[in-house]
């Protein structure tokens, strides 16, 4: 049995990745490649809690450690519920 692909598209805010996001979803599709689209933090409903308390203005400093903690926490439950599930599909 063949494993699935694992693509990953990165950059910083504004430059493009929905765009082109978009037009790799359009390609693999018009080749009847299906695809799977998510995104990090996120990807599942816990994770997006996740995504939300790291993205909330607040007025407390949050302090690296605990943000790259909160990221992995996040990965984590993304590979194991989302990512990995899909790919041995």
């Amino acid at each position: 049995m063949r494993r699935g692909l694992f693509i990953t598209i990165e950059g910083g805010e504004g430059v493009g990745k929905s765009t082109n996001i978009a037009f790799i979803q359009q390609v693999l599709a018009d080749k009847g490649i299906q695809s799977i689209i998510t995104r990090e933090p996120g990807g599942t409903p816990l994770a997006e809690e996740i995504r939300e308390v790291l993205i909330k203005n607040r007025d407390e400093k949050v302090v690296s450690e605990t943000e790259l903690l909160l990221m992995f926490a996040a990965r984590a439950q993304h590979l194991h519920q989302k990512i990995l599930p899909a790919l041995e599909q």
